[in-house]
């Protein structure tokens, strides 16, 4: 059970801010990730999960683009 936890510590955790209020393009205003994303992050893996964040910073950083 020990082991369990420690990895359970090393997981990427959500970037969720409680804001969890979508744009007209269904992207989240405060973690800037989009629904699909919200909705399957308890299934993603780490991997996944990294790809998300970076392409959620990318989107709070680059709004010209990624909101077109």
């Amino acid at each position: 059970m020990l082991h369990k936890r420690e990895e359970d510590n090393n997981e990427i955790k959500s970037p969720c801010r409680g804001v969890c209020t979508l744009d007209h393009k269904g992207k989240c205003v405060g973690c800037f990730r989009k629904l699909d994303e919200i909705a399957n992050w308890s299934v993603y893996n780490d991997y996944q999960r990294s790809e998300i964040l970076k392409m959620a910073q990318l989107r709070m950083q680059l709004p010209e683009i990624f909101n077109s």
